[in-house]
């Protein structure tokens, strides 16, 4: 172990120094560095006070050459491992890139939450013309991760601590037509932890946006995945949630506490993702996770369809000049039913359905990616198989820092 943190820590003073030095010698050139303090907070590190820095050459937006994503934080209870980090250098390869379609490399590293990632990225992006709604794009991740410290999962089951080297690919397309957007995605995972056999998830879905007005419109996904029995517990899907090794992207999820730890025993709050989306079934996630029987390991299909019916708070917004463009109150009717395996080989249909709210503010970056963020309040009125064993229909709150079907 001591041998693979020297190894980490010897790739990673190779890297800052020559992007140290290729930032200095291009000075002349206006290459230029912006600095931002961050604060955050969970159980373990407590009050984490840290900076993040961005480089790139002035005028370049984001897209231009040797660009640099770093964070740097220190964790103020001193836990055993007080400093974490974030480190991420992208730079496009030119035989790949064209105008708005930039082929890109990059090394990631980073170690936060007791959890380790490093490794290589591929980008490629296909837009035709200018409009960023119409795109494709393909990615490939290896390297290796390993969660060393599971004092900082919520639910210490749905993680192993074994290093996994990992494959990691995926594919988006998305279409922009008369009737709405249409989103294709795909992605796997293949890898192995040591010795052990290899393992592979595969997930697929499909979303569409029918817009009938500002205020009515019907959002459908419907999705796929399987997963092979001898996968790590955070590549499994869950019924609700996303997999755990999903959570690491979120600093809300990513250690326990930033979240209070009651409202999540209690299931109140669902991380979406990857995996049938359940809204009604947060709760039996929970269960399985605290009695050691998370996720799924076989297969799942799934539909979810969202309703959307106007208010009287999102037809305010609308009035209000420049912020009514990028900020939205939904009100829909939703309908979650999947076909679930499990690991005794038995597979079972679930539903649930009610109405639901979700706060959106978004502001897209120069690409058309969404910047911002959306707040969900969900109410499962109906569950087909309450882990509760109370009655199907009954009063139910689900809150979401993310969209079940997004765009």
């Amino acid at each position: 172990m001591k041998i693979q943190y020297l190894f980490i820590l010897a790739c990673l003073t190779i890297l800052c120094a020559a992007i140290t030095e290729q930032a200095e010698a291009q000075q002349e050139s206006g290459y230029e560095f912006r600095f931002a303090p961050d604060l955050w907070y969970n159980d373990v590190d407590g009050i984490r006070l840290g900076i993040r820095t961005r480089g790139q050459f002035k005028g370049t937006f984001d897209d231009g050459p040797h660009r640099l994503d770093v964070g740097l934080w220190l964790g103020t209870w001193f836990p055993d491992m007080p400093v974490s980090y974030y480190l991420r250098y992208t730079n496009p390869i030119d035989a790949i890139s064209d105008f708005n379609s930039e082929g890109s490399y990059g090394l990631i590293s980073s170690y936060r939450a007791g959890f380790h990632q490093h490794g290589l990225r591929i980008d490629k992006r296909w837009q035709p013309g200018f409009n960023e709604d119409e795109f494709s794009e393909l990615y490939a991740f290896s390297g290796f991760y390993q969660h060393v410290d599971t004092e900082y999962v919520a639910f210490p089951s749905i993680w192993q601590t074994e290093p996994i080297y990992y494959l990691n690919a995926g594919f988006e397309h998305q279409l922009l037509t008369q009737t709405g957007v249409w989103n294709w995605k795909a992605n796997f995972w293949t890898g192995t932890a040591g010795d052990e056999d290899f393992f592979a998830t595969f997930h697929a879905q499909m979303s569409k946006n029918l817009i009938i007005s500002r205020s009515f419109g019907i959002r459908m996904r419907v999705a796929a995945g399987a997963v092979s029995n001898d996968a790590p517990a955070e590549q499994r899907f869950q019924l609700s949630n996303a997999p755990g090794i999903d959570w690491m992207k979120s600093g809300f999820f990513r250690a326990k506490g930033t979240i209070p730890m009651p409202w999540l025993d209690r299931g109140l709050f669902q991380f979406t993702g990857n995996g049938p989306a359940l809204r009604g079934f947060n709760r039996t996630d929970i269960v399985n996770a605290q009695s050691g029987a998370p996720g799924l390991k076989g297969y799942f299909t799934a539909l979810n369809v969202e309703a959307d019916y106007p208010n009287p708070l999102d037809l305010l917004f609308e009035q209000i000049p420049v912020v009514g463009d990028f900020l939205r109150l939904r009100s829909y009717l939703f309908l979650d039913a999947a076909r679930v395996e499990f690991s005794n080989n038995k597979s079972e249909i679930l539903s649930n359905a009610g109405p639901g709210l979700a706060l959106t503010l978004n502001i897209p970056d120069q690409i058309g990616k969404p910047r911002g963020f959306i707040v969900r309040y969900d109410v499962p009125l109906y569950v087909s198989s309450p882990s509760d064993n109370r009655d199907a229909f009954r009063y139910r709150s689900l809150f979401s820092l993310g969209a079940v079907i997004g765009f």
